[in-house]
């Protein structure tokens, strides 16, 4: 084990934190031991904080915290939980998808972050074996209350991807219109490389919003 490490557990947070930065910004290989002697400090901060900032991470080491993430999906720490979905987004890992549908449904807005990790998820990871509980969960987030309006967003520009239905776009050129954050947002997330015009009609899915031309005749 890297020997700076050893007695992190009892350090308090500030030395903790910043040796996990330290050994990130040397951009050292851990060994796979290391990664997952961190993945299980109990301060879930300090692991948070590592999987923002490491990045030298082999095939072997990927598949290890993909089976992490895998078995911490149910974890009560939700915002640790969100982290651990956007870093499977980034890396591509595959992950339950039926377990990330469920975690869309909430009754509170206290869990909306994690909401937002879970879109994210399924933007990039589109499987139409899941179609049925993928279009009737992205609906439910688009038609309730209890949802952010940027959820209700990417909810609605991953429906109208599969779908191509008039309603859905209308409904995210409802959300941009009402208020400049949404825009803003909305501007963030055409930025990915799935809206890349190789692959995506952009221009003419701009077009389509900037006129209100929703026929899609």
């Amino acid at each position: 084990m890297n020997e700076r490490l050893i007695n992190i557990e009892k350090l308090n947070f500030i030395e903790a934190h910043k040796i996990i930065l330290q050994l990130c910004e040397d951009k050292i290989h851990l060994s796979l031991d290391d990664i997952s002697f961190i993945l299980n400090l109990k301060e879930k901060e300090l692991v948070e904080s590592f999987l923002k900032e490491y990045a030298h991470f082999h095939q072997k080491e990927l598949l290890y915290i993909e089976n992490f993430i895998n078995s911490n999906l149910e974890h009560e720490n939700k915002e640790f939980l969100s982290d651990l979905i956007y870093f499977a987004t980034d890396f591509g890992l595959d992950i339950s998808y039926s377990k990330i549908l469920e975690l869309l449904i909430i009754d509170a807005e206290d869990n909306n972050f994690l909401v937002l990790a879970s879109l994210q998820y399924l933007n990039k990871n589109i499987k139409f074996l899941y179609i049925d509980a993928l279009l009737e969960n992205l609906t439910y987030i688009r038609d309730h209350e209890v949802y952010h309006q940027n959820e209700q967003l990417l909810a609605s520009l991953i429906l109208f991807r599969i779908t191509h239905k008039p309603d859905y776009l209308a409904f995210v050129k409802e959300l941009i219109e009402y208020d400049e954050s949404n825009l803003e947002f909305f501007n963030n997330s055409i930025k990915d490389d799935m809206y890349d015009g190789k692959y995506f009609n952009i221009e003419s899915f701009l077009g389509i919003l900037k006129t209100g031309n929703l026929s899609l005749d």
